[in-house]
């Protein structure tokens, strides 16, 4: 599997959304590579993850690819979840990303988790230090269910089902860190400056699905 290789500084691509209010931000590229037995699985490429530590969650942009274009696309849909620490009964304190979403109407659910030991104090903008771990790894499980779709005229097909799962890393990335939080941007400012870099770079938003075309209605004698 190829990983993404436009991983930022991408906030430093000259696209800048609105300032908003000051937040603590913690800025993270990530990745994935299949591991263990997949079954019609496909790894997500890359992507970026914005953790608001007051509020200690996270969202991301993450980066697949169109089965039927072979083109990169980004989606903000597919990953957000809680960021806390922790202190280990042997010393050391860690921080953790993780997110657990499902969907009974589709039958599909995603798990993703990755922990990392803090350093020291590191400035991550203006007067502001944080513990931050500079990496963490763990793990993205996704699962979805068989389904079987029939026609109007009552013919049938099979929507494949899948199963896998991805090693993934987090990597601190403290320049893109250091800028939205010098530029006072929220989570939500961050992550439209990073799909508009992404944009701009060619890779666009998920693709919407072309429908069917609805039949032509059968002529009255």
């Amino acid at each position: 599997m190829k990983k993404a290789a436009f991983l930022l500084p991408l906030i430093f691509a000259g696209i800048l959304a609105p300032i908003s209010a000051k937040a603590e931000l913690l800025i993270y590229s990530l990745t994935f590579n299949q591991t263990g037995s997949n079954v019609n699985y496909q790894s997500i490429n890359g992507g970026y993850a914005v953790i608001d530590e007051a509020a200690g969650s996270f969202s991301a942009v993450t980066i697949l690819t169109d089965p039927d274009t072979n083109q990169p696309y980004y989606t903000t849909d597919l990953l957000s979840g809680t960021y806390f620490e922790l202190t280990g009964e042997g010393g050391g304190n860690y921080a953790v990303m993780s997110s657990l979403a499902g969907s009974t109407d589709t039958g599909e659910s995603i798990a993703f988790q990755v922990i990392g030991k803090t350093s020291g104090d590191t400035d991550v903008g203006p007067g502001v230090s944080l513990r931050v771990a500079k990496k963490l790894r763990g793990y993205l499980l996704a699962n979805g269910e068989e389904a079987v779709t029939s026609d109007d005229s009552g013919d049938t097909s099979i929507v494949f089902g899948f199963a896998g799962s991805s090693k993934a890393t987090a990597n601190f990335d403290k320049g893109s860190t250091q800028f939205a939080n010098d530029s006072k941007m929220d989570s939500g400012t961050a992550i439209t400056a990073i799909t508009n870099a992404l944009e701009n770079r060619g890779i666009g938003p998920e693709p919407t699905p072309t429908p069917s075309p609805s039949p032509s209605p059968t002529p009255t004698p």
